[in-house]
Formats: C-alpha cells, structure tokens, sequence
C-alpha cells in the first residue's frame, strides 16, 4: 500500500515524540488498523517506529535516500507557497532541461524540479556535473520574470548568497561564493548553480536555475580528478544526512531567496557579498587578466586590481585561482 503522507507529519518534530494511533486516527478519520498498516508500510520502506504502551509511536530512524512520502510530508508541515509546483524524480537527464520543457510546455510557473541523479547533468561552458543516484540533490526553480535582463544580472550571484547564508545558519559551516557560482567550503567546492535563460524581444520570459549539491558523497564517490577538490555535507559534518530534509530545506531557501529578489528594486547584492567572498584579496586571472579580486560591483562585475594599480571589470567568464 501507499502510505498517506498525513501520517508522517506528527513525528516531524521535535524528533522522537511519541504519537498515539487513537490520536492520527481520529485526525485522519482513519481506523486504528489502518493507522497500523500504513505504519507497516513505511517500516517495509526503511522508517523505524519505536512504540510502548499508552504513548503510542515514536519515530526513531528515518531513511537517508531521498523519500518521496516523507517529502510530501515535510511540504505539509511547512508548506512552501513560492512554487505552484514541486516534483520529484529518482533519475532525470538534467533537473534544468526538464525545466525548460515545463516552460516551453505552459506548465505555471514559478515551479520546482528536483532529483537525486542526473545522466546528462552540466555545469557553466557545458562541463558534466557528476552525478551519482542517491547521493546528492539537483534542483531546478524556474520562473517567468518579464523582466529586462539587466534587472536580473545579478540573480546568480543573489542565489549563491543565500545558499551560503543557509548551509551557515543550519549547518555551522563557513561557506563561501566563487564568483559566478561556485560554493565552497574548507577551499573545496561543495554546489554549483547554473542559469539559464530565454530572452525574447529584450525581455526575460524564462529563467531557469538550476543547483548541484553534494549532500552524502563519500570521497570515493567522486572521479579520481575531483577528489582533491570536492567535498559534500556528510563529508564536512561526518554524518550522513536525509536527502528528503534537505531537499525541503534548499526549496524553502530557494523559494525566499526568489521572492525576495523579485521584490527588490534593484536589489542590493554588494553590500552583503563581502561577507561570502572567496576570491576576495586572492590573485586570480579571470578571461586571461591578472590581478587581486577586489568585490563586485552592484551590478556583479568583478573587480580585478592590475599590478599597475588599474582596474579591470569581468562581467562573466573564468576565473582561476591558486
């Protein structure tokens, strides 16, 4: 049977709270043996359910891989009103291309796409993400701005902030943005964000961008190439965590993170980039220019300093540094 995603919300929080069956019964107008069976089948589907006498049911363990059912359950306990839409998948070519079809296809946006892994998945200048199944999340926001695309220069830059801002916040670590796009934590790149857009008539009818976060990856889950440079969450944390939670977590934070973007005119992303960038003080060489990365500008151009005390602005490309 599929069990009802209703059921799973009492056990959400604070974790280990028991649960009496009588009282998700009569909450769901469900039967105290039908409450049993659905319990049954998230067992069968790696939950564990501690129960003791006149307490009822405690949620003990919970599976790390991406859950389905405990993700709608999540999305019913702190609802995301942002997104008109979010759908999952177990294995996509890439969260982004499945985006832009929804768009191209009049799906109402803004929505969400989301998976845990990608067959096709890339990165800026086409380069292949890696990206193996049930380790990591990939996510897509797309939206319909009709909006010029200088107003949304600096989205990229606004989402990365964010997301820095977050794995902060909840996870206690010192993350930091690579100009354009680039999250890293301990020098090592934990996401990537890539943006994509259809432009017509100088106006920005899509939007699509789309993230890559190493959640579960062990060191020997990337390529012989990345492992000196990638890093995941349970690699920095040293402990797995639950792709469904943190799935509800970066589509919460997505969701803000767009509204509030939309909202401001213009927003005001170099006031709060010091504080998240990486580049900052370091000589680097962005499309062939040497110089000591000095910030952004408010429309998110990097500000390169030359040896001859001279400025250079990098309004996209690469950049490298040591």
């Amino acid at each position: 049977m599929q069990p009802n995603p209703e059921i799973l919300v009492p056990f959400l929080h604070p974790p280990g709270t028991y649960v009496s069956g009588e009282s998700i019964a009569r909450a769901l107008g469900l039967s105290r043996v039908s409450v049993h069976k659905h319990l049954e089948a998230l067992r069968a589907d790696g939950f564990v359910f501690d129960s003791a006498s006149k307490r009822g049911y405690a949620l003990r363990e919970e599976p790390m891989a991406f859950h389905p059912i405990l993700f709608k359950a999540l999305l019913l306990d702190t609802p995301i009103p942002f997104f008109k839409t979010l759908t999952a998948h177990a294995s996509v070519t890439s969260t982004n291309d499945l985006a832009e079809a929804a768009l191209a296809a009049g799906v109402p946006a803004p929505f969400l796409i989301l998976a845990t892994e990608q067959t096709s998945g890339r990165g800026r200048r086409g380069r292949v993400w890696h990206s193996p199944p049930q380790k990591n999340l990939y996510v897509s926001a797309a939206i319909r701005p009709s909006l010029p695309p200088a107003r949304l220069q600096t989205i990229t830059l606004w989402t990365g902030v964010r997301i820095c801002q977050w794995l902060r916040d909840t996870y206690g670590l010192p993350a930091m943005l690579k100009w354009p796009n680039d999250v890293f934590v301990h020098g090592r790149k934990l996401a990537g964000i890539l943006t994509e857009a259809r432009i017509d008539a100088e106006m920005t009818r899509d939007l699509t961008i789309g993230l890559g976060l190493n959640v579960n990856s062990g060191s020997m889950d990337f390529p012989p190439e990345l492992r000196t440079t990638a890093t995941s969450l349970s690699l920095q944390l040293n402990n797995p965590l639950s792709l469904s939670r943190v799935a509800h977590q970066l589509a919460e934070v997505l969701a803000t993170a767009l509204t509030d973007f939309l909202a401001a005119d213009p927003p005001d992303i170099a006031a709060s980039w010091d504080e998240f960038d990486w580049l900052r003080g370091q000589s680097v060489n962005a499309n062939g220019i040497q110089g000591i990365a000095q910030g952004i500008t408010q429309t998110g151009s990097l500000r390169l300093k030359r040896e001859d005390g001279s400025f250079a602005l990098i309004h996209a490309g690469e950049v490298t540094a040591p």
